[in-house]
């Protein structure tokens, strides 16, 4: 084989490995209960009332559905939709929260810039720690947001929310 056919058939063996990876983790279904390692990838649940712990470093976590246990170590960013979901993550860079009565418990990580918070919606439970710069935005009704660590800048609007700095 001549050099120049190893250099095809090497490259297009990482855009094939390179395809791989960047595919996301689809985790669908009804009662699942799973312990799914990120390696780095995205990872998308939805369904119902399914059980998932997610371990190391994760990219992009998005939940939707409803009455999902979710656990995690560590994402990118996490975005959380649907009805009645609790996530706990050890930290995540970017938060997203909407729609209606979430629980989310993490740290917000600013490294060296700010970390975006966007809750919209109603009656979400949210236990946050921020680390670093962060921006807040929060809007819709009767959301509760308890939080620790670095002052957040805070953007408010709707009605009935209840903040506390712990």
């Amino acid at each position: 084989m001549n050099a120049c056919a190893s250099a095809a058939m090497l490259a297009a063996g990482l855009l094939l490995a390179a395809a791989a990876h960047a595919q996301p983790i689809e985790l669908d279904g009804i009662e699942l209960s799973r312990d799914v390692p990120c390696l780095g990838k995205d990872v998308n649940i939805s369904g119902n009332a399914n059980k998932i712990s997610l371990t190391g470093d994760c990219g992009v976590v998005q939940v939707y559905g409803t009455d999902h246990e979710i656990s995690l170590e560590k994402a990118s960013a996490l975005e959380v939709s649907g009805i009645g979901n609790s996530v706990t993550a050890k930290s995540v860079d970017r938060l997203t929260v909407d729609t209606n009565k979430h629980h989310v418990r993490t740290t917000i990580l600013g490294r060296g810039q700010t970390a975006i918070v966007e809750v919209s919606g109603a009656e979400h439970g949210l236990e946050l720690a921020f680390d670093g710069p962060a921006q807040v935005t929060l809007d819709g009704i009767d959301n509760r947001l308890q939080w620790s660590g670095d002052e957040p800048a805070m953007s408010l609007s709707g009605v009935g929310h209840k903040i506390d700095r712990q």
